[in-house]
């Protein structure tokens, strides 16, 4: 077994140098490639450089030890001698990068707001480490060279290790006390940093002609950068997901403030409509919005206008307060509105007590405008009736009703209205002032229309002011 084992040390020093060179290039390369690699920070990407560039260093100086240490040349003793300084230099600042990497990772991911004071002392304490190494290549206080040129410990060559060993405890304390903080694929490489290559020390102390605290180390440097590597493409890929619900949400959230703005326009669109469509009819509102500067004007060659007031209103509102007067009013109106939507006749205005409408507002003069304003006068007596039987206030109305032609139209630009102008008109007002209470009162041109549907009480002659006596007819 005692073969087998020097076998292996034997095998295991011939291999390890073409080992540190293949760490030592992977070491080059990482640092390489962190130059150029995205959503590091600043400081993240300066402390894996000095890291690895540390370690390749390390590896470099421990080679050149191993490579050139039992030449006989003596050109290659200085070169030896410096290799050995270097190496234990360069462990010493391979931790120092540690420090700064971990600091790093505290200040950010740890969440706290600097350094902590420990990792400040440690690097005190491997500053002062590089101090005594420097003293010692003067004093042979660590090592020294024989006559032969070989390397050999001297009694103290213990106290370097109260330097580099201190430093990795305070590590190792600030790694165990925010260890949660660490994202969790960093946390065992961490660990692994600070324990392995004490033991690997070991080993190297106890086994001469090997160096697995140098390889450990190395790998351990590689193995930090795989998995600070790895945690950044998944923090990556996190916060693009994270930015693909966040968009979705925001699109989805637009696509409501839209809808719902939609929904609020075309309420409000169908509100302005509306009351347009009561202002003005829907051909001449549809006029207006498609060119409000346009002039509406038509001739209808047979339109019957309809008039009806209140009787002795003026003396009835008297009476009345003006809100009572006012929601009388409007009870009556509305019912005889309700009735015009119902009908299709067109409201044209209320004057005070007087309600105006008309009916046959078409080319086609053989319309049948005349029967439909009828039957809606017969229907307005019939509100009256209706409103009578709930209201204190007992109304009574005159109806006056002319056919013929007259001219249609809005004139104006601020508070227009729709409204009929003509003799015609005219005489369907005279109808109305003439008439008697709760009766129908048509022009002959009204009854010619309707004489054969509906049967007329009697004939009247009337006053026309302009056009002389005429005849009317009751209902």
């Amino acid at each position: 077994m005692q073969i087998n084992g020097e076998f292996i040390l034997d095998l295991l020093r011939y291999f390890q140098t073409d080992a540190m060179l293949f760490l030592q290039g992977i070491c080059l390369l990482i640092a390489f490639l962190t130059l150029f690699t995205r959503n590091l920070t600043k400081t993240r990407k300066i402390a894996i450089i000095a890291l690895e560039l540390c370690a390749a260093l390390y590896l470099t100086s421990s080679r050149f030890y191993y490579l050139y240490k039992d030449m006989p040349n003596v050109h290659f003793w200085v070169f030896v001698r410096i290799a050995k300084f270097l190496d234990y230099m360069f462990s010493l600042a391979v931790l120092s990068s540690f420090n700064y990497y971990l600091g790093d990772l505290l200040t950010h991911e740890g969440g706290l707001e600097k350094k902590p004071k420990r990792l400040l002392v440690a690097d005190i304490i491997l500053a002062l480490g590089a101090v005594s190494l420097i003293i010692s290549q003067f004093t042979n206080f660590y090592y020294r060279w024989d006559t032969g040129n070989i390397y050999t410990h001297s009694k103290c060559f213990f106290v370097f290790y109260f330097f580099p060993l201190p430093a990795l405890i305070l590590a190792l304390t600030c790694i165990i006390e925010h260890y949660k903080k660490f994202p969790r694929r960093i946390r065992i490489p961490l660990v692994l940093f600070v324990i392995v290559p004490v033991i690997m020390a070991y080993f190297q102390f106890i086994a001469k002609g090997l160096a697995p605290a140098v390889l450990s180390t190395a790998g351990i440097d590689i193995l930090l950068y795989i998995f600070t590597i790895e945690d950044m493409n998944i923090r990556v890929e996190r916060a693009h997901k994270l930015e693909i619900e966040m968009m979705a949400k925001y699109q989805k959230e637009l696509e409501d403030t839209v809808n719902e703005r939609t929904k609020e326009l075309k309420e409000a669109n169908e509100k302005v409509e509306y009351l347009l469509l009561n202002i003005l009819p829907e051909n001449i509102a549809r006029e207006l919005t498609e060119d409000p500067n346009k002039v509406i004007s038509n001739r209808y060659p047979n339109v019957s206008v309809l008039f009806t007031d209140v009787v002795d209103f003026t003396k009835i509102s008297s009476s009345m307060t003006a809100q009572e007067t006012v929601i009388m009013l409007n009870k009556i109106m509305t019912l005889f509105d309700d009735r015009a939507q119902r009908e299709g006749i067109e409201k044209i205005k209320t004057i005070g007590d007087a309600y105006m409408a008309a009916a046959g507002l078409t080319e086609d003069e053989n319309n049948d405008g005349a029967l439909k304003m009828v039957r809606f006068a017969k229907g307005l007596m019939e509100d009256i009736e209706e409103f009578n039987k709930t209201s204190s206030v007992k109304i009574q109305i005159r109806i006056g009703i002319n056919s013929g032609e007259l001219v249609a139209g809005v004139i104006g630009k601020t508070k227009f209205i729709y409204d009929i102008w003509g003799d015609n008109v005219n005489i369907a007002s005279r109808m109305e002032s003439t008439g008697s209470s709760n009766r129908i009162h048509v022009s002959e041109s009204t009854y010619n229309q309707v004489k054969d549907y509906y049967a007329y009480a009697e004939k009247v002659e009337v006053e026309v002011k302009g056009k002389g006596r005429m005849n009317g007819y009751y209902l």
